[in-house]
């Protein structure tokens, strides 16, 4: 039962409760920034529902999706990310967001690049490697995610139905299994996704108006995408990952390996690594799902009992011996 979202009539009643909702709440205005997400939340949920619905009678198939409406009515409203910096140039965003990705996603391989133009410059964010599968298989999807592909491959015409049963849904797995435009993200990924489009997006300011061919951007992004050349890479951090030349008594040259491990248990991703400082071995534990505050402040004492500490540096969990053992028991 939808919390903020009272007795929808229409698509487009949905879309006018969602702009009073966030001209009310959002926290540029003064809201509480939970609220605000819960708000996004059931937006999300309720937006492919009713859009289906629509389109089931429309003369012309809707193709807007919650993150668009939700981007057009802020660019109408003006907004600008925790970071614009009226002089920042569009190549030193790239830099920053590069960096960011290498050190936060440290088993992830990104291509951050920006391009300009006399009137306009764009910032371009692609996952290059990753070291889980990116997409849910059709069996994962939840019952929402079930009707968003179906409303995909409708008006793509690869599923042609206006009953979702058993054959439909046979067919509808085949389409899922053959065109990538159907594919939904796992959560693990799309979280990655997600978190690199909040970066570069708090470097943004815009204050476009489409209505009146009015735009004002410091730069234009349209969010992060697979790369056509999309692998499947089961790598470790890069921190240290390069052949070191180590000298012996005798004078010679041996080659050290530094090829950090990586062990997955389940919420977590544990690393083997190096400090950068010290240069002795140690492991960071990264929570995988994201978490409410009351459940990070548990998470960090359990750590602490344990003998982790946090870092932020590294922005994960911190031990001297591997705690993939620790943190099953735990």
């Amino acid at each position: 039962m939808a919390t903020y979202f009272k007795n929808v009539a229409s698509f487009e009643d949905l879309k006018s409760q969602f702009r009073e909702l966030a001209r009310a709440n959002h926290p540029d205005a003064g809201g509480d920034p939970e609220i605000m997400k819960a708000i996004n939340q059931e937006f999300d949920t309720l937006f492919p529902i009713w859009r289906h619905r629509f389109n089931q009678t429309a003369a012309e198939q809707n193709t807007e999706t919650a993150d668009s409406t939700r981007a057009h009515f802020y660019t109408q409203n003006g907004w600008a990310g925790s970071r614009y910096e009226l002089n920042r140039t569009t190549k030193e965003v790239a830099a920053l967001v590069r960096a960011y990705v290498k050190e936060t996603y440290p088993t992830f391989k990104f291509s951050v690049r920006y391009s300009s133009a006399s009137m306009c410059s764009e910032v371009h964010t692609e996952m290059v490697e990753a070291p889980v599968e990116p997409y849910k298989t059709f069996d994962e999807l939840t019952e929402d995610e079930v009707l968003e592909v179906w409303s995909k491959a409708g008006r793509n015409s690869w599923v042609k139905s206006d009953i979702l049963d058993d054959k439909t849904m046979q067919d509808l797995r085949e389409a899922y299994s053959e065109h990538k435009f159907l594919k939904v993200y796992t959560e693990y990924v799309e979280a990655v996704i997600k978190d690199v489009e909040r970066e570069v997006n708090t470097y943004r300011y815009d204050d476009s108006d489409g209505m009146i061919d009015y735009f004002s951007c410091n730069f234009y992004y349209f969010g992060c995408k697979l790369s056509d050349k999309f692998k499947v890479v089961q790598k470790t951090a890069r921190i240290k990952n390069q052949a070191n030349e180590v000298k012996t008594t005798s004078g010679e040259q041996e080659t050290a390996q530094e090829l950090p491990e990586s062990v997955e248990a389940e919420d977590y991703d544990i690393q083997k690594t190096e400090h950068t400082k010290t240069h002795e071995t140690i492991w960071t534990v990264k929570v995988i799902r994201k978490l409410s505050r009351e459940e990070y402040l548990k998470v960090a004492e359990m750590m602490k009992q344990i003998g982790g500490y946090y870092s932020r540096y590294v922005h994960a969990f911190v031990f001297k011996e591997d705690p993939t053992e620790r943190l099953v028991a735990a």
